[in-house]
């Protein structure tokens, strides 16, 4: 246990194990040196080079990308295949030099983030599969995505592949990097749970049921029902249960992750005693 002190904000106890704060400060990272810099007003903290932050946004745009150009292609803005091709690939492979040629120890967390998504997309895939071809409740449209991505009419095999590791392991990697620098290994399992499961629902499952809802050319994902919303949030709910286990149990990982933000609960205090003070007005004085 040990405290995290923030400029203006009460201090916020972190739990790594049994763990003290010079063994983890050793562990951040052995080859580049701990700086403390506060990064703006909200406390957030970053313990590595500033050159980190390129890296980390190597790996979030990455993770973004698959899922965005889906919703691209559907609203004519550009195509899967062009995204892919010409954008995705290239990113994939400048990250890959950077990943090998100078490692961080912060992958390590990017990775547990991608594995876990995969395994919460086959979670997933455990309860939609059966409702779509053993009781026809709705279809299966990754077969449309892939052709999207190959330019053909239907492609199963790479539709699957985007589903797996461009939507479920990149959707995963955006939470684990939110979730470490919130500090949430510190927290009751019953907060990451409800964090993770928020986060697929929001904005997860409501940007797909938003694509399909505003898509010009119609709902070229699937109907819009009360059967396939039903389906699609339980699968969502599934998806976000599962990322939270993958947390928990990937929880000391988040030593290795140099940017922090203060608890969110002492800023929402924070916040809320100056909100009253501006709201009560000057303090009037006796002469």
């Amino acid at each position: 246990m040990y405290a995290t002190s923030y400029p203006g904000l009460p201090t916020v106890n972190r739990s790594y194990g049994r763990r003290t704060s010079s063994e983890l400060k050793l562990e951040t990272s052995p080859q580049r040196p701990v700086t403390r810099r506060q990064l703006s007003r909200w406390a957030i903290t970053l313990e590595a080079p500033y050159s980190w932050i390129v890296r980390v946004h190597l790996h979030l745009l990455i993770a973004a990308l698959p899922v965005l150009a889906i919703s691209a292609d559907v609203f004519g803005w550009v195509t899967l295949q062009v995204v892919a091709v010409g954008v995705l690939l290239p990113l994939i492979a400048v990250t890959t030099v950077v990943v090998t040629r100078r490692p961080d120890r912060s992958d390590r967390l990017i990775l547990a983030g991608f594995l876990w998504g995969m395994v919460a997309c086959a979670g997933y895939d455990a309860f939609r599969l059966p409702t779509i071809y053993a009781a026809h409740w709705w279809h299966d449209f990754f077969g449309t995505v892939g052709g999207w991505a190959t330019g053909s009419q239907s492609n199963f095999l790479v539709g699957y592949l985007w589903r797996y590791v461009g939507d479920g392991g990149g959707i995963a990697v955006s939470f684990f990097v939110l979730a470490a620098t919130l500090g949430a290994a510190a927290w009751p399992r019953r907060h990451v749970y409800a964090l993770a499961i928020g986060y697929a629902v929001f904005p997860v499952w409501s940007g797909l049921v938003l694509t399909d809802l505003l898509a010009p050319h119609g709902r070229q994902l699937f109907p819009l029902t009360p059967t396939t919303l039903a389906l699609s949030l339980a699968g969502h709910l599934i998806y976000g249960a599962i990322l939270g286990l993958g947390y928990c149990l990937s929880g000391s990982q988040e030593a290795t992750w140099p940017l922090h933000m203060a608890s969110v609960a002492p800023l929402v205090r924070r916040w809320s005693a100056v909100r009253r003070a501006r709201l009560a007005g000057p303090v009037p004085t006796t002469a």
